[in-house]
């Protein structure tokens, strides 16, 4: 939720916006009439990347606010596609074979269609996914995040249903809707998140006997969902250390990182080749020999770059497994 006590208008939150060019003045005009709930141009500039949340020095969740005027002034989809994509993705039937257990991995939509990359003794622990367990942060990125908020309540309730006291979170959405979002509208988590990574990395140390460092130089794909929650930054540094990869240094990583920019052909308001070419080859030209990954839909929507440029891509976990011999790095 914007907290609008918090915003001291500094316009910090939209001059180091990466996707519209607004200098100070420009920044701070904008901020006061969007905090009076006024329209201006750069919420149609706004590609739902979430940096701003993160920029703010004062932790107001200007995104917030940006996208509630967003479905407020510019509906970037007509209303028959919103409830159209809205029906493909609600869940109205009965939960059947649930797990009993402590601890249960939500594959939220992914475990089909990215069956290959939950393989290996790594992932096995009980399981739920598919449309009940959808996180629905989608529909921030479609400028109607009303429809996020109103299904947040019942995905936390069918995760709970598991009686679980920790649910591991195979996409990175799912984390940020859980620990951030969800107790922002004021919705009890009654089950501590698990980041996949602080699960990877708690495995590992479990397991260190068995690991051979991966040695290799990679740049890292941090996605937009990670801005919610940056906290768990340290995890990914702690990760690489163990399984012996180096995390290049390079302009777009950590709080300079670029999203994989697909969403301003969701939102039809550019081409996001260019800023692809740019991400793919900031990593090339800093040194790393692979980039890996954390969310399927960053490889997807980057690999015509990454092709392109021959820049091998890797998920993270499939990191681990290689450091296990349960893969190739080959």
């Amino acid at each position: 939720m914007f907290q609008l006590e918090k915003c001291n208008l500094c316009g910090e939150c939209l001059v180091q916006c990466q996707w519209m060019d607004v200098d100070l003045e420009q920044a701070v005009t904008w901020k006061k009439l969007m905090n009076a709930g006024e329209y201006v141009p750069g919420l149609d500039l706004c590609i739902t990347c979430y940096a701003c949340n993160e920029i703010c020095p004062n932790n107001a969740k200007p995104f917030d606010l940006i996208a509630e005027l967003q479905e407020k002034y510019c509906r970037f989809f007509p209303e028959d596609a919103i409830a159209a994509t809205e029906k493909q993705y609600t869940f109205t039937g009965d939960l059947h074979g649930l797990p009993d257990t402590k601890r249960v991995m939500t594959t939220c939509v992914f475990g089909k269609d990215e069956a290959a990359l939950i393989q290996g003794g790594l992932y096995d622990l009980p399981r739920v996914g598919g449309k009940p367990y959808f996180c629905w942060v989608l529909f921030s990125h479609m400028g109607v995040e009303s429809i996020q908020r109103k299904h947040a309540r019942d995905l936390v309730d069918r995760l709970a249903k598991t009686g679980a006291e920790e649910v591991v979170c195979f996409h990175d959405d799912c984390y940020a809707m859980l620990a951030r979002i969800a107790p922002g509208y004021g919705i009890d988590v009654p089950f501590r998140p698990v980041h996949l990574v602080e699960y990877l990395v708690e495995y590992v140390k479990k397991n260190m006997d068995r690991i051979r460092p991966v040695h290799m130089d990679i740049a890292y794909q941090r996605p937009c969902a990670s801005r919610h929650t940056p906290e768990k930054e340290h995890f990914i540094d702690e990760l690489f250390e163990l399984v012996g990869v180096r995390r290049v240094e390079r302009a777009y990583d950590r709080e300079k990182a670029l999203c994989c920019a697909a969403v301003k052909m969701l939102l039809g308001i550019g081409d996001p080749a260019e800023a692809q070419e740019r991400n793919i080859m900031d990593a090339k030209e800093s040194g790393a020999q692979a980039m890996v990954y954390l969310c399927p839909m960053c490889r997807n929507n980057l690999s015509a770059a990454a092709q392109k440029n021959e820049l091998p891509f890797i998920f993270i976990g499939d990191l681990v497994r290689m450091a296990l011999g349960e893969i190739s790095p080959a």
